[in-house]
């Protein structure tokens, strides 16, 4: 714009070119518009950046409820009991991280800070949100699931096809299973869930057995599921952040619109501010699209940029205090604050 405005000038005050001047009332009619528009555009991205650290300070603050229900209410009968409890906590730190890797599109466990969480030999149910199987048609009727080997199990494409080769098939081992009878025996299986849902699922079937051994009581387990909602809204929540962008045709107008204001400016300035329309074409074009720039910018607060949300930093202050609560509060209550264990 800075070589534009300088043309212009140039045709103007060397040349004589008088007739490139404009009358000052176009510009303001397009000052009035764009500002809406820009205006929009930030507040939305804003709204969304805001939105996500909200929510991911509701995560927090539900796993650390339910980190001190259940090390503190839990009670420990025999060692698996204690080893039971030590992976639920070292579940509710791989929510976190789940959910922080599957709101990156990042699917699958294999990753440094997620791996080491799960139980032994974990498997996600599904490699990649998108991915959709269908059974082999040509297969017989009484067994149309067919297992596949895998051999990656890294962050996927986005668009994933029917290739039995494809390495999110070995992610889906329990959709291959026979089902009960004929009657529950669909044509076709679109089976799926992210890590994340995964991961309540398992602690809620883990606070379902503790409940069935008489270990807990009612009033214990509705206050652990309210917790686990929490989890499973904040996590559709992100989704919905993450899926629903600003519609692309309001990106593409706005951006036109700035074009054209910033082409026009040059024509309506230049027979007041003479050679200055150079550096205050400049500044102009350097303001606007900043401010549109920005919008871009924080309109997904969850990937690596340092301008995103610290998502890394979030899990681990979770992490931090899960592990001083697993080394350094006791879960039996018999003389802790005489001993001061």
């Amino acid at each position: 714009m800075g070589c534009f405005a300088s043309l212009i000038a140039v045709l103007y005050l060397h040349f004589g070119y008088t007739k490139l001047s404009l009358p000052n009332s176009v510009v303001p009619s397009l000052s009035v518009v764009l500002g809406l528009l820009l205006a929009f555009r930030a507040n939305t991205s804003y709204a969304r950046f805001y939105e996500g650290r909200q929510l991911w300070e509701q995560i927090t603050s539900n796993s650390r409820n339910l980190a001190r229900l259940i090390w503190c209410s839990i009670p420990e009968r025999t060692q698996n009991d204690h080893l039971e409890k030590m992976r639920c906590m070292k579940l509710l730190l791989a929510f976190s991280v789940a959910t922080k890797h599957h709101i990156r599109k990042e699917m699958g466990c294999d990753y440094y800070d997620l791996e080491h969480l799960l139980p032994p030999n974990w498997v996600p149910a599904a490699a990649d949100d998108n991915y959709q199987y269908r059974s082999n048609q040509s297969a017989d009727s009484a067994a149309p699931f067919t297992n596949t080997e895998a051999s990656s199990t890294g962050p996927l494409a986005d668009q994933l096809g029917d290739n039995p080769d494809d390495p999110a098939a070995g992610h889906r081992p329990n959709m291959f299973r026979r089902f009960v009878s004929d009657e529950d025996l669909p044509d076709e299986a679109d089976a799926d869930m992210s890590l994340p849902l995964e991961i309540v699922f398992r602690i809620g079937l883990y606070i379902a057995q503790m409940k069935a051994d008489d270990k807990i009581d009612g009033n214990f387990v509705g206050t652990i599921t309210t917790h686990l909602n929490n989890l499973i809204d904040c996590l559709g929540s992100l989704e919905r952040i993450v899926n629903t962008p600003i519609p692309r045709a309001y990106n593409i107008h706005l951006k036109q619109g700035l074009a054209l204001y910033l082409l026009a400016v040059p024509f309506t300035l230049i027979a007041d501010l003479k050679w200055w329309i150079i550096p205050a074409v400049v500044l102009i074009s350097f303001t606007l699209f900043g401010i549109e720039g920005i919008g871009a910018q924080i309109e997904n607060p969850f990937l690596y940029s340092s301008n995103d949300l610290p998502l890394n930093q979030f899990c681990n202050q979770i992490r931090k205090e899960i592990e001083y609560i697993i080394y350094h509060i006791p879960s039996e209550t018999e003389n802790v604050l005489m001993h001061g264990r």
